[in-house]
């Protein structure tokens, strides 16, 4: 098996160390791994992200990554039996595409996976922000939210930066909860347009398995999604659980794998960038 989304802490959200991670993957039968800790690089939420050293949160503007680098690599001399990728996953920000490309021309990664985790600066991926999101984003409607989320995966997609996008459509879990299924309405018409974005500019696809241990049918995105993405052009596949804890590594995945199975596929790998 194979884990391409795992938040070690580093991640402020996140429990475990990268070796519990790698121990726990000998454990489960997870032969290749990688490490995708955030990066959410908007100067407006400054005072919100912090990454975690040691314990300690310093700012995403430190030299954080040389530390969590180093890590990955001892990790690999303690554990030859595994692959472990060394990745990030970039929250993505409008207007931020050369602070974002800076950032990964810096460092060594493997794998990048980009992430639309807030509209306008404001976190639509996290609970504890549900009140901005209700006082700044709910008031806007359904349709706007659609084509906000639309116009951030498209520019995504078209600034190249990115492996792949991670969780198409996690507004299964946050938006529809929040502003009811007329959303839906409203963002299943630019479904296609957003694929089509993404296989123009050979980005790939996350399988995000989060979504069964949550008691969901289906990974993000959705089967009916992946279908028509492989219609459109999307080539790229990787699978990962979104695992912010050592006991949700692999968690979902094996169904996740299934289910690219079940189009003839198997899961894409990266090693500096590079797809194999």
């Amino acid at each position: 098996m194979v884990d391409y989304h795992i938040h070690p802490d580093f991640s402020s959200d996140a429990q475990g160390r990268i070796a519990d991670y790698c121990r726990y993957a000998l454990q489960i039968g997870i032969k290749e791994l990688c490490f995708t800790t955030h990066y959410e690089p908007d100067p407006a939420r400054a005072e919100i992200e912090r990454v975690m050293v040691a314990g300690q949160a310093v700012s995403l503007d430190s030299d954080w990554v040389s530390i969590y680098l180093e890590e990955v690599e001892n990790a690999r001399q303690e554990f030859p039996e595994l692959t472990i990728g060394a990745g990030v996953e970039v929250g993505y920000e409008m207007g931020l595409e050369g602070k974002i490309a800076d950032f990964l021309n810096r460092y060594r990664f493997d794998y990048v996976l980009g992430a639309v985790h807030c509209l306008d600066h404001i976190a639509i991926t996290s609970n504890h922000e549900l009140i901005d999101f209700r006082k700044h984003l709910r008031p806007r409607g359904p349709e706007f939210i659609a084509q906000r989320y639309f116009d951030y995966v498209r520019a995504a997609a078209g600034s190249q930066l990115f492996d792949c996008l991670a969780h198409l459509d996690i507004w299964r879990k946050y938006i529809v909860p929040e502003v009811g299924t007329q959303f839906l309405t409203y963002i299943e018409p630019k479904i296609d347009l957003m694929l089509e974005c993404i296989a123009q500019s050979g980005t790939g696809l996350e399988i995000n398995c989060s979504a069964l241990r949550r008691g969901e049918q289906e990974p993000y995105p959705k089967s009916k999604i992946i279908a028509r993405a492989i219609k459109l052009g999307v080539t790229t596949f990787t699978i990962g659980s979104d695992a912010h804890r050592v006991e949700d590594l692999g968690n979902g995945v094996e169904q996740g794998l299934q289910t690219l199975a079940s189009f003839g596929l198997a899961p894409t790998r990266f090693k500096n960038r590079q797809r194999y």
